[in-house]
């Protein structure tokens, strides 16, 4: 290697080495943006997505199955076949044989005594 003559310039070879790194400095902080926006877009999500409902009925499966259960809304116990209730429709559901789930315990929360 050498300055001038038959070798490789050394410069050119500094160069082309800072042009590489640039090259892998840009992807890096594209890959970087992108992780900020959808980082972004998910608090967005967060922040827009509804409350949870106080009470749900959990549905049977099958069209017209009587319905499973009624729940706490955040019980861990839920499956996804739910509908929301308002306290007045949990009480009706309760009354009209529902079985409340045994680890949240709506019937409880409301003071149903059956």
């Amino acid at each position: 290697m050498n300055e001038k003559g038959g070798g490789v310039d050394r410069l050119e070879l500094l160069r082309f080495a800072e042009r590489v790194a640039e090259r892998h400095l840009a992807e890096v902080r594209g890959w970087r943006e992108a992780e900020e926006r959808r980082r972004a877009e998910v608090r967005v999500g967060e922040a827009r997505r509804p409350p949870p409902p106080d009470w749900v009925l959990q549905l049977g499966i099958g069209h017209g199955a009587p319905p499973v259960c009624v729940h706490d809304g955040g019980c861990y116990a839920t499956g996804p076949r739910i509908r929301p209730l308002t306290r007045a429709q949990l009480l009706e559901a309760l009354d009209a044989g529902v079985e409340a789930c045994t680890h949240c315990r709506p019937d409880a929360a409301v003071g149903y005594l059956g």
